[in-house]
Parts: structure tokens; sequence; C-alpha cells
């Protein structure tokens, strides 16, 4: 294998799960070169424009492809000739083909403890479940999707405060952190098949799974909020119209009414909400056109009546 630092590496990615691993690689001078997905439209007005991992290269000043098939005879041609020593992938969300695994060593970052929770949404996933850890696993790309043999794995535990947003963070910085070590002596870290009988998945997002039901359990809706918050934010409903549940906490308050309905309002703090079993405190939130706000700034304006329903 090549002197460290001369290493050609071609990094693919599409989202900020991404960043801090290409800015640690451009840091370090690699020869580096950046895959990433066409612009397209986003935002309230539909502007066509470059996702983040793209603008990241340009303001890097690093060689930058984006192609619609990464698969495709030209795609292959001009991958081919940068020279690649290794190809890695962060939140690329491209099947790579046999002829692509075929140039060079090919990993993925991925963040989860692989084999557990395989698939497109391994943070949401975890804290929907009430995991206490988690992890970033570091491996070789083989065509069954995230079931190659791990080079590089470490655990994170998941703290109770943790979010989506917060553990999205510390996972990216945790990938990055472990593709550097790894790239300084990747002979020290060999291939370990994962064992695929205790392979669990995990499935994409759908706005209904945003939604709050609140004859679950409590500790169930509080995993959800943590799931989703701070974006795209967990959902109800109040005098018909959305309110984002972005932060909460499992009261020790007993239920006093049917799920869904308004406990109590807590001076200060928020207000909690019965739900199926136990009882919830929100503490942050979102009312629909309004930005992000503390639930005690919310309750001083919304005048919420004794018992009041939430709910679709």
């Amino acid at each position: 294998m090549k002197e460290v630092q001369n290493q050609r590496l071609i990094f693919c990615g599409a989202s900020e799960f991404a960043l801090p691993a290409l800015k640690a690689l451009a840091a370090a001078s690699y020869p580096l070169m950046v895959i990433s997905i066409p612009p397209k439209a986003m935002g309230r007005r539909l502007k066509v424009q470059d996702n983040v991992v793209a603008q990241a290269a340009k303001e890097l000043g690093l060689p930058l492809f984006c192609p619609e098939d990464i698969n495709s005879e030209a795609s292959i041609q001009e991958l081919t000739a940068f020279r690649p020593d290794m190809i890695i992938t962060a939140s690329f969300g491209a099947f790579f083909g046999k002829q692509l695994r075929s140039l060079c060593l090919c990993l993925n970052l991925h963040p989860s403890l692989l084999p557990l929770l395989r698939g497109a949404t391994p943070i949401q996933t975890a804290l929907l479940q009430g995991f206490d850890r988690t992890g970033v696993s570091i491996f070789e790309m083989v065509r069954k999707m995230d079931s190659g043999p791990i080079r590089v794995q470490k655990e994170l535990p998941i703290q109770d405060e943790d979010n989506y947003s917060s553990l999205h963070l510390k996972l990216s910085e945790l990938a990055a952190e472990l593709l550097l070590d790894f790239l300084k002596q990747p002979t020290s870290y060999p291939a370990k098949e994962q064992d695929h009988t205790l392979a669990t998945y995990c499935s994409k997002i759908n706005s209904g799974d945003l939604e709050i039901d609140w004859s679950q359990d409590a500790q169930a809706i509080h995993n959800q909020v943590r799931a989703f918050s701070s974006d795209p934010g967990a959902r109800s409903y109040r005098q018909g119209k959305m309110l984002k549940i972005l932060s909460t906490v499992v009261s020790e308050e007993a239920v006093n009414g049917e799920p869904g309905t308004l406990h109590s309002i807590v001076k200060n703090t928020g207000f909690i909400i019965n739900c199926g079993s136990g009882t919830l405190l929100i503490t942050e939130v979102q009312a629909q056109g309004k930005k992000q706000m503390p639930a005690h700034s919310y309750v001083l304006g919304a005048r919420l009546e004794p018992r009041e329903l939430f709910g679709s």
C-alpha cells in the first residue's frame, strides 16, 4: 500500500453527516476527489442548488463530480482517471455496482453498530427504540446493503438529553475521527465478517411516522420526539393547526384525563399532556408558521384550556 499521505481518495457524500469526514480528509492533505449528486430544487422557492457536500467541496477547492448515474460507463471512466486507492462513502445513497466496487477498496461510514440497524435511518431508529448506545462502523462495501466486512467500529453512549440533531453531530464527528485513524494504519484494522444472524434493519421515515399518537406510552412518545428533533419534528395538532413537539420529559404526574388532553400547565417550564400510559411534560415547541420556542413562552400566548385535546 502507498505511503499514507499519498493515498488517492475519492469521497462520496450528499448530506451533513459526510461533512466532518470530508473536511478532515481535506485538512490532512490527501489527494482527494469528491463525488456528490447533481444540484436539485430545494426550499420553499424550489431554487436549484448544490447540496452541502458539493458546496463544501467547492469551498475547499477540491475536484467535484456530480453524475446522474455513478455506475454509468462515463462515471466509471471519470473515477478511473483519478487512479483512486480507496473510495469512501458517507450518506451518499447510491448503490455501487460490481464494476465500480472493483476499482479499489470501497468503504462506507455507517452510524450504527453493524450488523444492528442496517438501512437508511439508523440514528432515528436507535432513538425511537430507546437504545442507550450506538456507534459508527466503517465497512467494506459489497453487493448486499450494509453487509460487508467491518474494518473499524466504535461505540458511543446515547445520553438522556440526546435527540436526532445532537446524536447526528456526535456520530458524524466520530466517523471522521475513526476514518483518519484507519487511513493512518489500514493494516492494523483487518476485515471482520459481520454475524448476519444478528442483523436488524431500519426503514425510511414517512410523514405518518412524525404524527404523535397520544394513546401510546409516555416513554414511547418521548423517544419519538427525540428521534425527529429538531428537524423535521414530531407533530400533533391544536385547533386544527400543526404543533411540532421538539423537547419533552417523561413526567411523574399521574394521568388525570383521556390521552391527548391537557393535564396541567407548569409555570416557567411548559405543559403536561396525558398519554395512554403516563404523562409527558412538553418543554419546547414550534407552532405552525412560527419559530421554535420554549413551551412556557408558547403557553403565555396560546390560552390553553383545561382538558383541551391535542391531536389530529
